[in-house]
């Protein structure tokens, strides 16, 4: 009897907090999901298309918008023509400028600082509408 493989979530971890983003991906691989890492939203974007490219998919865009160089409210834009309905979870640190975000059942944010426990039941609300 042949053991089936099942195929890890990949979540695109986007963040530009060098103490912070190696604590989310930690989380994230102890969540058993697979996970990609870019620093910037133009190292982001160039992940995102060559996914799209390869015609793979992506279950979750885990982004901060407050990035370097390009934001990561407009990589969510950029990324939902690729995949309309990609789940997306913004971080953020700043209240401001949260109105102009798209919003839908599959975009959530959370505030800097948050706890493990919100973090991990955004992720797996998110990553569960699959």
């Amino acid at each position: 009897m042949a053991i089936e493989q099942i195929e890890k979530k990949l979540i695109l971890v986007v963040e530009d907090d060098s103490v912070l983003r190696p604590l989310l991906v930690e989380l994230l691989n102890d969540m058993e999901f697979e996970v990609i890492v870019a620093e910037d939203g133009q190292t982001a974007l160039s992940l995102l298309q060559d996914l799209n490219e390869s015609q793979s998919n992506i279950d979750l865009l885990l982004t901060d918008i407050g990035l370097p160089g390009m934001n990561g409210s407009d990589l969510a834009k950029i990324a939902r023509k690729m995949w309309p309905d990609l789940s997306i979870l913004f971080i953020t640190g700043y209240s401001h400028g949260v109105g102009k975000l798209p919003t839908d059942e599959n975009i959530k944010l959370i505030t800097k600082p948050f706890s493990l426990g919100v973090f991990t039941k955004r992720v797996e609300e998110l990553v569960a509408r699959e």
